[in-house]
């Protein structure tokens, strides 16, 4: 295993809160969007599923299917938006080491490289997407992770949080003043793009950019 790679990962799974079980018709139609502008994805992004069914979805987009979490404790079926997505981030990291989750609703700018590699690198903090006054702190849209914080990880997965959200589960676990420590953030490596006035954020940086609506693509230049 090359120690200097980031392997990306990404996912599919139904979405299951307190017991209730919605099909993700969303995501799925973002996944074929994201491919249609992303097209190193396919190559690239090892994925999971938490079910054959979800597992068949991914694999007729011309995606490469890991594993398949349907043996997942049931803590995690029960809750599985997101629990699910935290725990295929758990196991990735403990089979590659250095993983980057990338969400489908996103648009790369630029294939992830040696500069992108290093950055995250730099300390063994997890970093997330910092959006500014956002509702669960820190963001997980993309964020980079590696085996030195799956004990605190696995610990997260056992937090008191208000809904069983990926990201309130990595708070829980965090320093309380993770906004003003810039090891656990990607910067500008990533943008968040909820309006046209958020593309004046990009930089020669920026890789990703995390969107509200493929539309907003169209205010690109």
């Amino acid at each position: 295993m090359n120690i200097n790679k980031i392997y990306c990962i990404s996912g599919l799974y139904f979405y299951t809160q307190n017991g209730i079980t919605s099909y993700p018709k969303k995501i799925i139609s973002e996944i074929e969007q994201s491919l249609n502008f992303n097209s190193w994805y396919k190559q690239e992004i090892i994925c999971y599923a938490d079910t054959k069914e979800m597992a068949k979805v991914l694999s007729n987009f011309g995606l490469y299917v890991h594993n398949v979490f349907d043996n997942a404790p049931q803590q995690i079926k029960q809750n599985a938006a997101h629990k699910m997505k935290h725990w295929m981030m758990f196991q990735a990291a403990k089979e590659f080491k250095h993983v980057l989750w990338i969400d489908w609703d996103t648009y790369s700018l630029k294939q992830i490289n040696d500069h992108f590699v290093s950055r995250c690198l730099s300390t063994l903090n997890p970093k997330f997407t910092y959006i500014p006054n956002y509702w669960a702190t820190l963001n997980c849209s993309v964020y980079y992770l590696n085996e030195s914080y799956l004990d605190l990880m696995e610990k997260s997965f056992s937090s008191d949080v208000p809904v069983p959200n990926d990201e309130l589960l990595w708070k829980s676990v965090l320093p309380e003043n993770i906004t003003n420590l810039k090891e656990y953030w990607l910067e500008d490596l990533v943008i968040n793009i909820w309006q046209k006035s958020d593309f004046q954020y990009i930089t020669n940086n920026t890789y990703f950019l995390h969107l509200k609506d493929f539309e907003l693509l169209n205010y690109l230049i």
